[in-house]
């Protein structure tokens, strides 16, 4: 009989349609009409799941004479008994996972040290320090936390099952026949056990070693090396419904150190790729708060996450090149690249999105605006150590009771003026909080280059803003908010101010 014929022959048998047969193999029923007819052959993955479904053998299916259906192996080998070769084929199983838990656990860890660093040298007296918010610390410590956990449990997984593969192998030495739809489990003084391939939990495969979970949750490791036709058997196995590929090189066939260390920076790489931005941002804060003068530090740090997420990339690009699974890093080397660049050119470019350049206060227009309502204005820029600066008023009434500062800085070179003034704002607002005193109100505002911070205590109110290349300060006791507010009320300060 022909294979149409069986499969016709087999399906009545079962009282199926050849919709109701197609619907279970998920394909058309105008598909199972040729293959009956014997138009044309379903696929090898087709064959073993219809010998499942018929409970009968692929060569029956076929039509083999009986001289000719004797099953032959494709491959046969024994499970590995030695404790070293079993841990070593078990390596791979948990691994990425671990990395990839362990690495984010460590860039968390990392992000809640360095805002940590950043609030003990801004908020460093002891009454601003008692009253700082450190939610977002905890709450990055506490992922940093539960992402270690995690890796600690996965470790304890993999350390588990190990044990569990080296006992029984050591309890059931056995050996395996691999056959075209069907593993025989052959151990010592017992029969023979043969199972479809649908019914092993799961079959991993490693760059040298397979790693098959049973339905008992033991688990049989094989060296490949061992299996003989190892390709062929790969081949048979990869068409399975629980094959899992974990292999990191596509041509060797080795599972030394060097493989695994080469794993573990893949995953570690592919993490830190998603970490530039936050990187960006925390070097972004920093910039204008530890580095005032090193204008080419400044540049490497804040290129230092594009060249990281290009190296991912480039990196990946490389690793594949040469036949080893990386192409999540070219992916996420590349996202984060243009996350990045994005975000630096929106950084560099938000005053096209929102011009505040011709909205700033001049010095002309503070000195005449001052002036007419009573206040002295004086030339402070004599002693003023601010790097760009171009001018520096303090207006004050008749009786010194309180001072309203302006600074200009350059414009002739704006990556060194416009740092400069963001620079100098940060000192004075970090002025204003590590000065001792409970703080009972405060607003902030940050847009590109333009910032605006105010806030009340018990005794004092204080004001920072910066506007382009403009700075506007004063720090007053709060009695005289009263004469302040009068003086201010008129000037039409723009956003931020």
């Amino acid at each position: 009989m022909t294979f149409g014929q069986n499969l016709q022959k087999h399906r009545k048998e079962k009282r199926l349609s050849q919709e109701a047969l197609a619907n279970q193999l998920f394909v058309t029923r105008q598909s199972v009409s040729q293959w009956e007819n014997d138009r044309t052959m379903p696929s090898v993955d087709l064959l073993l799941k219809l010998s499942e479904i018929f409970g009968t053998t692929v060569d029956a299916l076929l039509g083999k004479p009986e001289t000719e259906s004797i099953p032959q192996p494709i491959s046969s080998v024994n499970i590995l008994k030695e404790e070293k070769d079993i841990r070593s084929a078990m390596r791979g199983s948990l691994h990425t996972a671990a990395v990839i838990t362990f690495s984010v656990a460590l860039f968390f860890g990392v992000l809640s040290g360095m805002m940590y660093f950043f609030k003990c040298n801004i908020y460093h007296t002891p009454v601003a320090f008692s009253h700082t918010d450190w939610d977002m610390i905890a709450r990055y410590g506490l992922i940093a936390l539960l992402c270690a956990a995690a890796g600690v449990v996965l470790a304890v997984i993999g350390e588990i099952a190990a044990r569990r593969a080296v006992s029984f192998g050591k309890d059931h030495p056995c050996s395996l026949r691999f056959f075209y739809d069907h593993l025989e489990i052959e151990e010592e003084n017992a029969e023979p056990l043969s199972l479809f391939y649908s019914n092993i939990r799961a079959i991993t495969e490693t760059d040298g070693y397979f790693v098959f979970k049973m339905q008992n949750k033991s688990l049989l490791c094989v060296d490949k090396k061992d299996a003989g036709n190892s390709e062929e058997l790969s081949k048979l196995l990869k068409s399975t419904a629980h094959y899992r590929d974990l292999r990191l090189c596509k041509t060797r066939q080795t599972d030394g150190i060097k493989l695994r260390i080469l794993q573990a920076e893949r995953d570690f790489l592919f993490v830190s790729a998603f970490f530039t931005l936050p990187a960006l941002l925390i070097i972004f804060g920093w910039l204008n708060t530890f580095i005032t003068e090193n204008q080419p530090l400044r540049i490497f740090l804040w290129l230092l996450p594009l060249l990281w997420a290009a190296a991912v990339a480039a990196l990946g690009v490389v690793l594949v090149i040469r036949h080893v699974r990386a192409l999540r890093l070219i992916i996420a080397g590349g996202v984060a690249l243009l996350v990045c660049a994005a975000f630096s050119f929106l950084i560099n470019t938000a005053n096209v999105l929102y011009n505040l350049q011709n909205d700033r206060l001049t010095a002309e227009s503070f000195t005449e605006y001052m002036e007419a309502h009573g206040m002295v204005v004086d030339n402070t820029i004599k002693g003023r150590e601010e790097l760009y600066i171009s001018s520096c008023l303090t207006a004050h009434p008749k009786n010194n009771g309180f001072n309203i500062m302006l600074m200009e800085f350059d414009e002739y070179s704006q990556l060194n003026g416009l740092f400069s003034a963001h620079e100098t704002c940060g000192e004075l607002i970090n002025k204003v909080l590590s000065t001792p005193r409970r703080t009972t109100r405060y607003t902030s505002q940050d847009f590109s280059f333009n910032t605006f911070y105010t806030e009340t205590t018990g005794d004092r109110i204080a004001y920072v803003s910066l506007n382009e290349y403009t700075v506007i300060y004063f720090d007053v006791p709060l009695e005289k908010r009263d004469q302040l507010r009068e003086v201010m009320s008129d000037l039409e300060l723009h956003f931020p101010y």
